[in-house]
């Protein structure tokens, strides 16, 4: 059953580079705001792997505030996922043992795919408000999704 990020059992994570999804995954689309639970949640994971944010929003000053409140670098690329190119912000020390978390099994999942990362494909976080482009982005999601599991 699907979780939400701040649900996940991390028992066993060691010594992973996690990529963790912003819009959707750990705030609403487009969003700045976050559960305590997510911060804390970040930091427990982040005390035995690496871990970087990264979203295909081009908010970089909301992405950078973000990344800054939770004390986690940001990966900054000029590729979005689902390009492997969007690795090669990463130190090179930290392309192994790669897992990535996200909510759209079409972007983030064929990222993790795209860089032979573990996927793990969380409950979406939504806001009523919003764009006509997201719901139509989720529901195709969704549709891919029903297929492939």
């Amino acid at each position: 059953m699907e979780k939400y990020f701040k649900e996940l059992d991390i028992t066993g994570w060691v010594g992973k580079t996690v990529i963790l999804d912003i819009d959707g995954t750990i705030t609403t689309d487009g969003n700045s705001c976050f559960d305590y639970l997510i911060l804390e949640k970040i930091k427990e994971i982040s005390l035995n792997n690496s871990v970087f944010l990264f979203s295909n929003k081009h908010l970089p000053i909301r992405d950078s505030e973000i990344a800054d409140s939770m004390h986690i670098p940001l990966l900054k690329s000029h590729f979005k996922k689902p390009s492997r190119k969007v690795i090669n912000e990463l130190p090179e020390d930290q392309k192994k043992n790669l897992l990535v978390i996200g909510d759209k099994i079409i972007i983030d999942g064929l990222f993790a795919k795209n860089i032979g990362a573990e996927f793990i494909k969380v409950k979406r976080l939504t806001n009523r408000n919003d764009s006509f482009n997201t719901k139509l982005t989720y529901l195709l999601d969704n549709t891919v999704g029903y297929f492939i599991n």
